[in-house]
């Protein structure tokens, strides 16, 4: 209560937030450039890094909130395809903004596709 008013706040479990990730990684259109126009960032980093933690923490997506995807077998098969192009400095550059701690972000830039393809192969 706030001012003698109450409000209720809409929220949604994890496996429906893990699936709007899963949706943004399938489909965000996102890429950052220098001065010059050159792109310098091809994906969001903190999507992935998001991903390894809801797999990580065993969280299974809401297959029903995937668009385009009826089963997990399918939801598997574009992730690997997805994660196993990723550009690993694209993942570093946009996790610096976040983290601070650079050696961390290095090291975790280098091994994130193996981690998030191995976690999609046992858990999704």
């Amino acid at each position: 209560m706030k001012h003698n008013k109450s409000i209720i706040i809409k929220t949604f479990d994890l496996s429906t937030l893990m699936a709007t990730k899963i949706m943004a990684i399938l489909h965000r259109k996102w890429e950052k450039t220098d001065k010059k126009g050159k792109t310098i960032v091809k994906v969001k980093g903190r999507d992935y890094f998001d991903l390894m933690w809801y797999l990580k923490k065993g969280v299974s997506p809401n297959i029903k909130c995937i668009k385009g995807i009826e089963d997990r077998e399918k939801l598997k098969k574009h992730l690997l395809t997805i994660v196993n192009n990723i550009d690993l400095q694209s993942i570093q550059l946009d996790l610096e903004q976040f983290i601070g701690n650079e050696i961390f972000v290095k090291k975790l830039s280098k091994s994130i596709k193996d981690i998030i393809m191995s976690e999609i192969q046992m858990k999704l």
